[in-house]
């Protein structure tokens, strides 16, 4: 709704009497008027209280009132601003407009084309307010359904978990009623049946964890190169004949300070992703790619400090995703493979990692090209 006080409009001119007739003529239209005779005052009044437009004269005794109206522009940046001027001309024009003022009119004008201009200045008002209002809208839609997913995913994967415990409990309570004639075989199967859903829904957690960047990391120096080596050759045994998995490391140390253990959790996420998008046939690629990110660069996010950093770089020639699929592929419990086939915290957990070690998660990617995800971790200097 478009309140009163948004109908708020500041006259700047140093003629009182010029100034006073104008305030009476917007009061009578319905507007609120604040008047300031001189470029103090008219700052004053923008920091006191909220005006929408301001009327500026753009001669005010030995004052600009040009540089006057683009100061007050700074003060308060959703302010429009028209010039009021006695010298009509296509220089002061072009002058007013190229500093940023919205429009101007000329002395003597006439009321209706004064009242109009008012009136353009708040409909834009208006529409800004209304685009504010709608991007606001579509941000909290947004959180909505990201959180709705987040929840049905922790209801769907606890759900079954506990329903493992469940049965299996309620099978061994059975058992025991049997008295002797229970088997302890069975008791024991059921015993470790439900300790495992218990650990499964241990690991669910520490993914959800990872992904809120919650968890407790343990980081320590890690030479990069020697990291990836050891995750992809426990990789390699989960690799069909017709995937190839290969590795390039840096002839030198890429040092970094990481969990080792979460480092590992996420790698073994990309590279399995990676496996799975080239559906049997293909190639899966990993590599070092140590990078120094100059301030302004698009990889680096607003906390993270311009400098070295090393990229562990997993590259495939699978299916790729188009840009909707790539562009939600973050979001935790988005996937696209089958229930069974994924939870959709892999790559949530891998970008939680990341941010949580001071580094971001880049993925490239295009449909029916393939996929190449950067997973970027602050470096240190190399040994001696």
């Amino acid at each position: 709704m478009w309140h009163d006080e948004k109908r708020r409009v500041l006259i700047v001119d140093d003629d009182h009497d010029f100034a006073a007739s104008l305030a009476l003529l917007l009061e009578m239209e319905g507007y609120d008027v604040v008047v300031a005779h001189d470029g103090a005052a008219a700052r004053d009044a923008v920091t006191a209280v909220a005006v929408a437009v301001a009327l500026v004269d753009i001669r005010l005794g030995h004052e600009d009132g040009v540089a006057i109206a683009i100061e007050l522009g700074r003060q308060r940046p959703e302010l429009l601003t028209v010039m009021v001027t006695a010298y009509a001309s296509v220089q002061t024009a072009i002058k007013a407009l190229q500093a940023g003022i919205y429009d101007y009119v000329c002395k003597p004008f006439e009321p209706a084309e004064l009242l109009a201009t008012l009136a353009r200045c708040f409909d834009r008002h208006r529409l800004a307010a209304d685009r504010a209002q709608a991007e606001e809208l579509l941000r909290r839609s947004r959180r909505m359904e990201a959180v709705g997913r987040l929840s049905a995913g922790i209801a769907h994967d606890f759900n079954n978990l506990l329903t493992v415990v469940g049965g299996n409990l309620k099978l061994l309570q059975e058992e025991l009623a049997r008295g002797a004639a229970g088997d302890p075989a069975i008791m024991r199967e059921l015993v470790g049946d439900a300790l495992g859903a218990v650990e499964d829904g241990i690991c669910a957690n520490r993914r959800l964890l990872a992904v809120g960047r919650a968890q407790p990391l343990l980081p320590r120096v890690l030479d990069l190169g020697h990291a990836v080596e050891q995750v992809v050759s426990r990789a390699r045994h989960a690799f069909g004949a017709g995937i190839t998995l290969e590795l390039s490391r840096l002839p030198v140390d890429c040092l970094a300070v990481a969990d080792p253990h979460q480092l590992e959790a996420s790698l073994l996420n990309l590279i399995f992703n990676a496996r799975d998008a080239v559906a049997g046939a293909g190639t899966v690629r990993v590599e070092l790619e140590p990078c120094d990110l100059q301030p302004g660069s698009a990889f680096l996010l607003a906390d993270m400090a311009p400098g070295a950093y090393a990229g562990i770089v997993v590259q495939d020639d699978g299916c790729g995703m188009a840009a909707d699929i790539a562009e939600n592929a973050l979001q935790p419990f988005f996937s696209t493979k089958p229930a069974e086939s994924g939870s959709g915290l892999g790559l949530p957990t891998a970008y939680g990692f990341a941010r949580q070690s001071g580094g971001n998660l880049l993925i490239e990617s295009e449909a029916g090209v393939g996929t190449r995800i950067t997973l970027l971790l602050p470096a240190m200097p190399s040994r001696p």
